[in-house]
């Protein structure tokens, strides 16, 4: 660029531009000011790029938003450029566009626009792969089908030229980790191991190879693998074994053997996060004498390396009131005097201390109490009557009228009297009509109303399909028990003496037999004769 002014210099700007961005993205090397100036929707397009290798990605969201807009108004000049070209050119800026959405964690928008991409069939295979990719991170263990298709676009032809070493192999991972999801594990296990052995060192090989093995049951195998990787590259060791005590918890009964792994973990021992983790296991396996050692051994790491730090007193004080729950007073007391040194004018601290002694010595706790500022001194403002009648008070003050005379009396000799509850309106029927009084039996059953008169039975109709199919009402009228001569005529008027003398001799229908009933008997026996035991 120094020593050269042709018709390529744009070019050579806009390939420098590229290598910063990729350093700044690959390698994390901060981007030095070059003095580029952004006149390009490449150039441009490139310095987006850099910033979202800084971390920066709404200030490259914008500088994406300015080079679209170069780009358009580039290509508007162009004559011979079609709709279709322009968006095919924009393809590479929306894709990073969609980029910057998934890291802010808005993956709906941007599986919307990475969709559209991939709708407009660009000529890039380097830009689909990348697409394609990003696409199957979204879904991850969800929608594997449609991964599966996406895949297709990584293994396009030429893939390999356009892109670096870390994409690809970014997308070689994410191929084992879908093998993984789908339950085709030898597949899984190929893709690792080819891995493993291009890049010896790097842990996500060995890490998709234990969770292959874990999802099929075999954690001790698992365990074994990650042992042996760990021995070999001692200084990846550390998520190693993370991930070593991670399994044995989730088995559930190595708890104390988990604890042993991340306590070997010498660079993680003193963080704050690894001392409460170690505690609260120890704790549940009731191994407090453990659990005060880990205390012990972070605070005296801070003690030689960082004794100011604010972490070491605050480990101190958690150590105190740790040792103070679980009955080791003594021990507590020596640390919350070793607070008071740092601090002598800490009172909550001075509080907690006199509180322990109170339980071990009282003598030592009066002495320590003369330390207590009086409470003239202290500046406290707090408003009594509004502290209890907020609303987090678990108690509020009733704030009664005094009470003279008879009401005293009827106070001391009723008690508190009970208050009226309010009634709540019954809700009215939908057909309700104010004009129209309401019935006063209403609540009342049915059969026990006034005006009940029973139920009306319906008139009895021909029986007609009782018979044989096809039969008419002609056979209805011969099974009329009240056309059969044992029944009377003409029914009298009831309470008369021939209706009694009647009624007596009348039998009922039910008692009634048909009078054909014998010798429908008899044929059926003897069509039973004639046919029994046929040679059917």
């Amino acid at each position: 660029i120094r020593n050269s002014q042709d018709e390529y210099e744009e070019e050579r700007k806009t390939n420098l531009s590229a290598v910063v961005a990729a350093q700044s993205t690959w390698e994390r090397v901060m981007p030095e000011d070059l003095g580029l100036r952004e006149t390009t929707y490449e150039l441009c397009y490139n310095s987006a790029c850099a910033l979202i290798g800084q971390g920066k990605l709404n200030e490259a969201m914008k500088k994406l938003r300015k080079a679209e807009e170069l780009c358009r108004q580039s290509l508007s000049e162009d004559t011979d450029a079609t709709e279709e070209d322009t968006e095919a050119e924009l393809a590479i800026i929306h894709g990073q566009m969609a980029y910057i959405m998934q890291l802010q964690g808005r993956t709906e928008d941007a599986l919307q626009l990475y969709n559209q991409i991939i709708k407009l069939k660009p000529t890039d295979v380097g830009l689909l792969a990348v697409i394609a990719n990003n696409i199957i991170t979204i879904n991850k263990d969800q929608n594997v089908f449609d991964s599966k298709k996406k895949v297709k676009l990584t293994n396009a032809e030429g893939v390999e030229h356009k892109l670096s070493k870390k994409q690809l192999q970014a997308i070689e991972f994410n191929k084992a980790l879908l093998a993984m999801y789908t339950n085709q594990a030898d597949q899984c296990r190929k893709l690792s191991a080819s891995l493993q052995s291009q890049s010896p060192e790097h842990l996500l090989p060995v890490l998709i190879q234990a969770a292959q093995l874990c999802r099929e049951k075999q954690h001790a195998k698992a365990i074994g693998l990650l042992q042996d990787f760990a021995e070999q590259h001692p200084a990846n060791a550390a998520e190693i074994k993370l991930t070593m005590a991670q399994l044995k918890i989730a088995q559930g009964i190595h708890v104390t053997k988990a604890c042993m792994i991340l306590r070997s973990i010498e660079e993680l021992q003193h963080k704050p996060g690894m001392v409460s983790a170690l505690v609260t296991m120890y704790s549940h396996e009731e191994d407090i004498d453990s659990a005060i050692e880990v205390f012990t051994q972070a605070i005296q790491w801070y003690q030689q390396f960082q004794p100011e730090s604010p972490v070491h007193l605050s480990l101190i004080r958690e150590a105190a009131n740790f040792k103070l729950k679980h009955g080791r007073k003594k021990e507590a007391i020596s640390d919350l005097e070793e607070l008071w040194k740092q601090n002598p004018k800490d009172v909550h601290t001075l509080a907690q201390l006199i509180s322990a002694y109170s339980l071990v010595d009282p003598e030592k706790a009066k002495v320590l109490s003369k330390h207590l500022p009086s409470s003239d001194t202290m500046s406290l403002k707090v408003d009594v009557d509004a502290l209890e009648n907020s609303h987090g008070a678990t108690y509020v003050r009733k704030k009664a009228g005094k009470l003279t005379g008879d009401n005293q009396q009827k106070e001391q000799g009723q008690g508190e009297v009970k208050k009226k509850k309010k009634k709540k309106k019954g809700k009215l029927p939908k057909n309700y009509d104010p004009k129209v009084t309401p019935d006063p039996e209403r609540w009342l059953p049915m059969r026990e109303r006034s005006y009940y008169r029973g139920r009306k039975k319906g008139k009895k109709k021909d029986q007609v399909g009782k018979g044989t199919q096809g039969s008419t009402t002609a056979g209805s009228s011969e099974l009329d028990a009240s056309r059969t001569a044992s029944s009377p005529p003409t029914s009298p008027r009831p309470g008369s003496a021939a209706a009694v003398s009647a009624a007596s001799n009348v039998i009922p229908p039910r008692h009634q037999k048909p009078a054909g009933a014998p010798a429908t008997k008899k044929k059926q026996q003897q069509k039973k004769k004639k046919g029994g035991k046929s040679g059917w």
